[in-house]
């Protein structure tokens, strides 16, 4: 069979950049920038090699696309945040816009102290984590969809 790593890291790629800073909105639709690099890599791999997959590898991968985008936008979202651009505050400033003059005193000052609050890469893996999951659970749907999708050549036996 033949190598999967350029489409891996194509797919990578893809999902990545579409999870980084404000981009990463996209994600908040079923985690389309997720979904999107894994049928990419599908994609890629399928019409390089012209085959044809089954289900399983197609799923396979689309976790390993979707966790190189993960590492990716991990990377790039942390040296934004050190830059002194945070995509969260967005969301956080149009709460105080929205609500901020109905929100209990307590509820404001905790969000505000939050907007103030550091970074730091402790911080920053811990709340990271539960993406990888996430990411590797629909990085699987997109590949199983790509491999249903982008059908060439013969179909590859499983492996």
């Amino acid at each position: 069979m033949p190598s999967k790593q350029q489409s891996i890291i194509l797919g990578g790629l893809v999902a990545g950049l579409l999870s980084t800073s404000y981009l990463s909105f996209i994600n908040f639709l079923c985690c389309a920038g997720i979904l999107a690099g894994a049928l990419v890599a599908v994609w890629h791999y399928t019409d390089t090699n012209e085959l044809t997959l089954p289900a399983g590898q197609g799923a396979v991968i689309g976790i390993l696309a979707a966790l190189v985008g993960w590492l990716v936008s991990f990377v790039l979202n942390y040296v934004l945040i050190q830059a002194g651009i945070r995509a969260d505050l967005t969301v956080s400033q149009f709460m105080l816009d929205r609500f901020g003059a109905s929100m209990p005193p307590e509820q404001y000052d905790a969000l505000i102290a939050q907007m103030e609050q550091e970074i730091t890469l402790g911080k920053y893996v811990v709340s990271a984590l539960p993406g990888l999951a996430l990411s590797a659970l629909f990085g699987a749907i997109g590949g199983a969809i790509g491999a249903a999708i982008f059908k060439k050549g013969e179909p590859v036996e499983a492996a």
